[in-house]
């Protein structure tokens, strides 16, 4: 990975790119792959992993040491990030934490293909990791049970058969997440998932539990960087592995 001078010359050196995303959506357990075209995006962060694959040219990332570039980056949970430029050819992967080993994801990151017939079978490979506590499964479990609906944590506690501290606790510690921050990944999920297969924004943010349009839109661009009308031309697909 090139830093710096090169990455300074490779972004100035660009054309403004569209933001318009376009490609394949392909929605794993714990993961999703964009095989296609992503956009520039604003500086944002999200609970995923995200990982950028080059087939043909490289990535230009924009983090808090600076600017980045490559054929294959990186951006673990929560650093915050803007994609400046794009490949002609790659794809996006994002990974839930829960479910990789963020060392292992490092050492597999250059031996990922780019191709996704390939990279599919390697990603479920990699977030097959051991069970959780059958006490936080029973939190996730009761979680994706109630939503769209609105997520009490004393609910959600007594599903677990755990105190309100324990299960906050045990987000934090076994997931690297807050139980409102997951909650927010997963209606963001259904509701992108709502907005690709073609239902309208304002639909599409109700079926997912937000409050209103102005709410999905601001949690959009502060976990992804754009806004939901960038999507609209993805296709939607679903990989089980079977």
């Amino acid at each position: 990975m090139q830093r710096l001078n090169d990455a300074e010359r490779a972004l100035k050196a660009s054309t403004a790119v569209n933001g318009q995303w376009s490609g394949a959506l392909l929605l794993g357990p714990h993961f999703a792959v964009l095989q296609g075209h992503a956009g520039a995006t604003g500086a944002h962060a999200h609970y995923a992993h995200q990982v950028l694959l080059a087939e043909t040219g490289q990535w230009t990332v924009e983090n808090e040491n600076g600017l980045q570039c490559g054929a294959r980056l990186l951006l673990p949970s929560f650093q915050s990030h803007a994609v400046r430029t794009v490949p002609l050819r790659g794809c996006t992967v994002w990974i839930e934490p829960s479910h990789v080993d963020l060392q292992k994801l490092q050492t597999q990151l250059p031996l990922l293909p780019c191709d996704p017939q390939a990279l599919l079978p390697c990603l479920s490979a990699l977030v097959a990791r051991a069970p959780l506590d059958r006490r936080l499964q029973a939190a996730l479990d009761a979680l994706d049970a109630r939503l769209p609906e609105r997520i009490a944590a004393p609910a959600i506690a007594a599903a677990a058969h755990l105190s309100e501290s324990q299960l906050h606790r045990r987000f934090q510690q076994d997931l690297a997440v807050s139980l409102r921050g997951l909650v927010l990944w997963r209606r963001l999920r259904q509701a992108l998932v709502q907005v690709i297969e073609g239902h309208s924004l304002t639909s599409s943010a109700h079926a997912a539990g937000f409050a209103d349009l102005a709410h999905f839109s601001r949690s959009l661009r502060r976990m992804f960087g754009v806004q939901a009308g960038h999507l609209a031309s993805l296709h939607l697909q679903h990989y089980r592995g079977d």
